[in-house]
């Protein structure tokens, strides 16, 4: 009977924490295509019940010569596009210190843009907007090598990877109004599956929906797995370049010189969220690095109340199983 007691209580406590009191807290790291101090972060916190979001001071980490797409690599190192530059970096988050090397080997405009980690973490990939794909290796210091684009659309400006193992493209010039489709990484062959697409330029999966997800012109858009399905939300904002989700039904989006911040863990799609927020005094902001999968670096933004739900629920457990064990004896 106590330990029931016990389980009800706790059960009681779960039920309090699903309606709400959730504090989401994380790092958000991002680019400025101005120069200068270009590679920056800024913490973050959303209290889920009040739909207040908080940020902190933005903190520089290094000024690379160029700097546009950003993610990690499985080393803990970010990556960036190095615009007009010719080169990627590997920048050291902790020391802002960084080396670049040649993300291709065709001989043409190897500008990067945005970044894409494949799965294997051995590799990623980037390209110029509308561009030939190229692959660099993994640990950062060697060359990459480039990948002639042909098929439905002969360039793409970002690729991503969808949990079954297809591979999307977009091929969207700043900042959207791109083309859609599958691509084969062996040949470089595309399947166009949409063309004209207002929010497509930034691209990512996104485990919270299971649904590709596009950002790009102040709108946002999904698809499913299979390349079906599109959706595109209204305007949102004036413009937006990259976004990154954090595995909870919330997304933080680059462009017009501000945040987005979008609250979509009611209606479970970001197309029609519950809560958007535009935190502005971001001048310059280009890209955002992902916040869960790959190219987050292991950041899993997580909401408190869950972890101290989960530390409580282990401690009833531990006193119900004691108290059940002094009763047996």
């Amino acid at each position: 009977m106590h330990n029931l007691k016990f389980v009800s209580a706790a059960m009681l406590i779960l039920a309090s924490t699903a309606r709400g009191d959730l504090l989401f807290n994380g790092t958000l790291f991002y680019t400025n295509f101005t120069g200068g101090p270009n590679v920056n972060k800024v913490t973050y916190s959303y209290d889920q019940t009040t739909q207040a979001l908080t940020l902190g001071s933005p903190t520089n980490i290094a000024s690379t010569p160029g700097a546009d797409g950003i993610i990690f690599d499985p080393a803990g190192n970010l990556l960036v596009g190095g615009q007009g530059t010719g080169q990627v970096f590997e920048v050291n988050p902790s020391t802002g210190a960084f080396t670049g090397v040649t993300p291709g080997t065709t001989g043409q405009d190897q500008n990067s843009f945005h970044l894409a980690l494949d799965p294997s973490g051995t590799k990623f990939y980037t390209s110029d907007f509308r561009g030939p794909l190229d692959t660099v290796p993994l640990p950062f210091g060697t060359q990459g090598s480039t990948t002639a684009v042909t098929g439905s659309d002969t360039g793409v400006t970002q690729i991503a990877f969808a949990q079954n193992g297809n591979v999307f493209y977009v091929n969207g010039s700043p900042n959207g109004f791109g083309n859609l489709g599958l691509i084969n990484l062996g040949t470089g062959v595309t399947t166009q599956l949409f063309s004209g697409v207002q929010p497509a330029h930034g691209l990512i999966f996104d485990p919270f929906t299971g649904l590709m997800t596009m950002f790009g012109a102040g709108e946002t858009g999904t698809m499913d797995q299979n390349g079906g399905s599109l959706k595109i939300s209204a305007s949102l904002n004036c413009d937006f370049d990259q976004g990154a989700v954090d595995g909870h039904g919330h997304a933080l989006v680059a462009g017009c010189g501000d945040i987005t911040f979008i609250d979509y863990s009611m209606s479970h799609d970001i197309t029609n969220p519950d809560k958007v927020i535009i935190e502005t005094g971001f001048g310059g902001i280009d890209d955002v690095a992902p916040l869960v999968g790959a190219g987050s670096g292991g950041q899993v933004p997580e909401p408190k109340s869950v972890i101290l739900l989960g530390t409580l629920l282990a401690g009833v457990c531990l006193v119900a199983r004691r108290r059940g064990a002094r009763s047996a004896s």
